[in-house]
C-alpha cells in the first residue's frame, strides 16, 4: 500500500460538528450523533462545500444546499455529488444529440422545414408579382361562418346547405403543390402559380399537367381516384388544407422559463379557449430575445415533450424494458391532478399535428390505433407484450379442455403493489372459459389489457386533443401514417442499415438478398421509413443510428430471414426487428409482395 494511502487511512477526516466516537466493551468504534441522540457503526463523512444539515418542525432530517438553493432528504457524499454530475452530464449530451436529430426530422420534400421568410425572400426574385396576394372572394350566395368553439363552416344560401370545404377550393386545389411551387391570385382575383425553383410564373396548374387525381381507376370518397387517395402525400396534403380553411387571424404567446417549461407551459395553454390554440404561436424563452419565425416554436415542442412523456412524471411509462415506445402509466392517479395533464398533453399533441411540428418521443403503435378509433387486434399485442401474447395465441391454438385448464372471466392486476380484480363480462368470476367460448376470452381480454386502469386518463388525452384538431381531421390516416405526422422522419442511409443487417437462411450474396437491397435503394425516404415502421414498429432510429437498434430483449439488428413460399407476403416480427422474406423467383415479384405489404398490411403475411 503506498505511503500518502496508508498515512490517510490511518489519520481520517475530522467527525462532524456534535459527532463524537467512542468504544464499547469490546473496543469496538462506534459513533454518537448528539445532534439527533442516535448512534451509529459506520464513521459518519463530512457534507460536502456548501451543505447543511436541518431538521423540520416534525423532527426530521433534510439537507439544505446553498449552491443551488435546493433540499433533499438523501444525505450527500462527494462520492454521490460526483456520479449525480457524471449523470447530468451525459443526460444533456444525449438530449442534445436528440436535439439535433430532432431538428433534422422533416415530412415531405425536405430534410428541414424552412424557416418563414425564405419563401417570401425567393417568391421576391421571381417573375412579376401581382400586387395583391390574398386569396379570392367566396363566389356569389356564399357566406363563411364560425361555430362557438372557433371552427369554420361555410352556408351556401342558393341552395341552403353547410359545408366543412371551402368552396374556393376544388379537389385539385386540395392536393399538395409540388415542392417550391405557390398558389396566388391577382388582383382581378385570377389565380397563378409561382416556380420558386425556375423562378417563374404561369397560369397553367402544376397539379393537373402531373396527375389531377380524375383519372387512373374509381374515384374515392375524397373525389379524386382512389390510388391517390391512399398516397401519404396527398393526405398531408388534405390534412394542410383543413388546418389552413380552419386557421385563426393573429398570433398567441407563450412566456415559459427552459428549466420550468412543463408547468408553465401547461398553466399557460390550459388558459386559452381551444381555438384559440389555431392561432400561430409565438414561444419565447424568458431571458433570450430574439423573434420566432417558427425554429422557437420547434424548439419549445421539442423540449416540452421531451418532458411531459418523460416517464419520472409518471404519467406514461415505456412499453417494456427494451422498448422505448410510450403508453399510459395506469399508476399517473398518484398524481392527483393527472386527468387535468393528460387534457393538457392531449392538446400538446394535437397541436404538433397541427401547426406542423414534431414531438420527442413516439407512443405505442396500439395506442395511435386507440387515437384513430381503431379495434385492437390480437397482433397489437405482441409487440406491448410478448409473453400475454404467446399465451393467448396458445389459448387459441389448443383445446383448453384436455390440457385440463381452469380460468375464468376475470383478470388478476397490480398496481403499485395493490392486487385488483377485473370481471371481464357480468358475473366473470364465475364463468368458467371453455374452448367454446374461448375466442369471446381473448377478445375481452384482449380489450381489457389495453385500457386496464387508463380508461379516465385516455378520455381526458381525447377530450384535449379533439379540443384542436377533430378526430375526423386525421381519419385518413393509419396508424404508421399518424406517427410520421407526429415524429416525422429522418433521412435514412442504406449503406448504414446494410452494413448492420443480419440474414438466417440467406446470405449477403443470396440473389434474393441483392434484390431487396435494390428495391430499398429505389425507394424514395418515405418508403424506406415506412419499411423501417414495417419491421421494427416505429419510423425513429435511436441516435446512434442502426447499429443501436433495440429489440424486446435488448440490443437486436435488422434481420432478413427466408421463411413461406414463395406466393406468400412478407412478415414482420417487430419484437425481434425481423422481415421474413420468402424466396421469391424474381426482382420484380419480390418488389410487388414488399411494396403491397408494407403499404396494406398491418405486419403479418397472407398466404
Amino acid at each position: 500500500m503506498p505511503a500518502a494511502a496508508a498515512a490517510n487511512r490511518g489519520n481520517p477526516p475530522p467527525l462532524p460538528r456534535g459527532w463524537e466516537e467512542r468504544r464499547d466493551a469490546q473496543g469496538r468504534s462506534y459513533y454518537v450523533d448528539h445532534n439527533s441522540r442516535t448512534t451509529s457503526w459506520e464513521r459518519p463523512e463530512p457534507l460536502p462545500a456548501g451543505w447543511e444539515r436541518r431538521t423540520d418542525p416534525r423532527g426530521r432530517v433534510y439537507f439544505v444546499d446553498h449552491n443551488t438553493r435546493t433540499t433533499t432528504w438523501q444525505k450527500p457524499t462527494v462520492e454521490s455529488l460526483r456520479n449525480y454530475q457524471q449523470w447530468q452530464e451525459r443526460t444533456t449530451a444525449n438530449l442534445q444529440e436528440r436535439s439535433q436529430q430532432h431538428s433534422q426530422r422533416f415530412l415531405l420534400g425536405t430534410s428541414r422545414p424552412p424557416d418563414a421568410g425564405s419563401t417570401a425572400d425567393s417568391a421576391s426574385t421571381a417573375a412579376p408579382p401581382p400586387k395583391n396576394n390574398a386569396i379570392a372572394p367566396l363566389p356569389d350566395n356564399w357566406e363563411k361562418r364560425l361555430l362557438p368553439n372557433g371552427r369554420v363552416y361555410f352556408v351556401n344560401h342558393k341552395s341552403k346547405t353547410t359545408q366543412w370545404e371551402d368552396p374556393r377550393l376544388s379537389m385539385t386545389d386540395q392536393l399538395p403543390l409540388p415542392l417550391g411551387w405557390e398558389m396566388r391570385f391577382t388582383e382581378q382575383n385570377v389565380k397563378y402559380f409561382v416556380d420558386h425553383n425556375s423562378r417563374t410564373t404561369t397560369f397553367q396548374d402544376p397539379r393537373k399537367s402531373a396527375d389531377d387525381g380524375k383519372g387512373g381507376g374509381p374515384i374515392g370518397q375524397y373525389g379524386v381516384a382512389m390510388q391517390y387517395e391512399r398516397s401519404f402525400k396527398w393526405k398531408v396534403g388534405h390534412f394542410r388544407t383543413l388546418c389552413s380553411n380552419n386557421a385563426l387571424p393573429q398570433h398567441i404567446k407563450i412566456h415559459c422559463s427552459r428549466d420550468t417549461i412543463f408547468e408553465d407551459s401547461f398553466q399557460q395553454v390550459m388558459r386559452f379557449q381551444s381555438q384559440d390554440l389555431r392561432r400561430r404561436l409565438y414561444i419565447m424563452f424568458r431571458g433570450e430575445e430574439g423573434l420566432d419565425y417558427g425554429g422557437v416554436a420547434r424548439e419549445w415542442f421539442f423540449h416540452l415533450s421531451h418532458q411531459m412523456l418523460n416517464p419520472m412524471y409518471c404519467l406514461f411509462e415505456y412499453v417494456g424494458d427494451k422498448n422505448y415506445q410510450l403508453q399510459i402509466n395506469p399508476a399517473s392517479g398518484v398524481n392527483p391532478e393527472h386527468l387535468q395533464y393528460f387534457r393538457f398533453i392531449g392538446r400538446i399533441v394535437a397541436m404538433a399535428l397541427y401547426h406542423g411540428k414534431f414531438i420527442d418521443n413516439g407512443f405505442s403503435m396500439a395506442f395511435y390505433k386507440q387515437l384513430l378509433h381503431k379495434k385492437l387486434s390480437l397482433k397489437d399485442l405482441e409487440h406491448i407484450d410478448p409473453e400475454f401474447y404467446n399465451s393467448l395465441v396458445w389459448i387459441r391454438d389448443n383445446n383448453i379442455e384436455e390440457c385440463g385448464l381452469e380460468m375464468y372471466f376475470a383478470q388478476d392486476y397490480d398496481v403499485l403493489g395493490v392486487v385488483n380484480s377485473h370481471e371481464l363480462v357480468e358475473g366473470g368470476a364465475d364463468k368458467l372459459v371453455t374452448d367454446e367460448n374461448k375466442h369471446e376470452y381473448i377478445d375481452l381480454v384482449l380489450q381489457w389489457r389495453f385500457s386496464r386502469g387508463v380508461k379516465d386518463q385516455t378520455k381526458s388525452f381525447m377530450e384535449g386533443f379533439e379540443e384542436v384538431v377533430p378526430i375526423e381531421w386525421i381519419s385518413i390516416f393509419d396508424e404508421r401514417e399518424l406517427e410520421l405526422m407526429l415524429c416525422g422522419m429522418q433521412e435514412i442511409d442504406v449503406n448504414e442499415w446494410e452494413r448492420n443487417t443480419i440474414y438466417r437462411n440467406y446470405t449477403r450474396g443470396t440473389k434474393q438478398i441483392q434484390w431487396f437491397w435494390q428495391t430499398v435503394r429505389e425507394m424514395d425516404n418515405e418508403k424506406r421509413v415506412r419499411l423501417l415502421q414495417f419491421v421494427t414498429g416505429t419510423c425513429r432510429l435511436p441516435v446512434g443510428g442502426f447499429v443501436e437498434l433495440m429489440g424486446s430483449n435488448g440490443p437486436q439488428k435488422f434481420c432478413i430471414d427466408r421463411v413461406g413460399k414463395e406466393t406468400w407476403l412478407p412478415r414482420s416480427h417487430t419484437c425481434f426487428n425481423r422481415l421474413d422474406l420468402p424466396p421469391y423467383k424474381s426482382y420484380d415479384q419480390l418488389k410487388e409482395k414488399l411494396l403491397f405489404a408494407i403499404e396494406e398490411t398491418e405486419g403479418f403475411g397472407q398466404e
